[in-house]
């Protein structure tokens, strides 16, 4: 069966715009500091989206994300059945379970950084039903390099240690050290 062009073009565009709207979906903003800010973190949403679709072949997500919420350094946040304390260095959490991207204050939509904070959680968001991934934690080496492609093409250097990220990223028991 022979397919126009325009026609695939018009079934991609609907997908891309189907798999934007499901990861963007009207979220729950939860400690936004207004309705500026929460107005502008949906239009980021769909934007990064976009982004990400255009960088990446993740399938489209039927579940929306559920809510974004802000927190603050100290606070103790519970996500993946674990208790995580919010330190100065963590910028953001994904819980799976819940659909929800923690966001840690002072978070600004008009930082490009945080903005590419967003990102990376929001791939998150979108890798889990993309493919088989051993581990939880394989999933972020592919979320940095999103990000740090997205920074870089806003002329920003990550300043990642990749080393750090690889180990991060292994599936590897955590501690080799003998009791």
């Amino acid at each position: 069966m022979k397919i126009r062009t325009g026609t695939l073009r018009a079934a991609i565009i609907g997908l891309t715009m189907l798999k934007c709207a499901a990861a963007s979906a009207s979220p729950a903003i939860d400690g936004a500091r207004d309705s500026r800010e929460e107005t502008a973190i949906r239009a980021l949403l769909t934007e990064l989206v976009s982004w990400i679709d255009a960088e990446e072949t993740y399938r489209a997500t039927s579940r929306p994300i559920s809510k974004i919420k802000f927190v603050d350094a100290g606070e103790t946040v519970t996500a993946e059945g674990q208790e995580f304390i919010v330190a100065d260095r963590t910028r953001g959490l994904y819980d799976e379970k819940k659909a929800t991207i923690y966001l840690a204050r002072p978070w600004s939509v008009d930082d490009p950084f945080d903005r590419s904070v967003l990102l990376h959680e929001l791939a998150h968001h979108l890798q889990v039903n993309t493919r088989h991934w051993y581990c939880p934690q394989a999933m972020e080496w592919d979320a940095y390099r999103l990000q740090e492609t997205w920074l870089v093409e806003h002329g920003i250097q990550s300043g990642f240690y990749w080393p750090a990220i690889l180990l991060e990223s292994s599936c590897s028991k955590r501690d080799h050290h003998p009791d």
